[in-house]
């Protein structure tokens, strides 16, 4: 049986327009998606580990948005962390069917059971 986190990103965060996806889990280590062939795996996991460095610099415990999305001339980047230590990113291309999705992923990915 798959990791239900993959499982996710495979069943859920892959409309059009989604150049790549990806989790860090409460352990640090990355499950990432990519459907881009310029947007590799690796360059969603430096995403993700360089949004976690700033994070701190951005933003208290007291006050932390549910999530944050940082648009571009050619695209979006979503980040949505959680209590438990989940974070999910999701770079998507402006103008696409994609863009639409990212509040219902975003809301979705707040209520999934994933375990540690």
């Amino acid at each position: 049986m798959k990791n239900p986190a993959q499982q996710w990103l495979v069943d859920r965060a892959s409309p059009a327009g989604m150049l790549a996806c990806g989790l860090r889990r409460p352990d640090g280590k990355y499950v990432c998606r990519s459907v881009e062939e310029n947007f590799p795996v690796g360059k969603m996991e430096r995403i993700l580990g360089q949004f976690e460095n700033q994070r701190a610099a951005l933003f208290t415990d007291a006050l932390s948005p549910r999530w944050v999305t940082w648009a571009f001339e050619q695209g979006q980047v979503r980040f949505v962390e959680r209590p438990d230590g989940w974070l999910l990113g999701l770079v998507v291309r402006t103008e696409s069917d994609a863009v639409p999705c990212l509040d219902p992923l975003s809301v979705e990915f707040l209520s999934l059971k994933l375990g540690k």
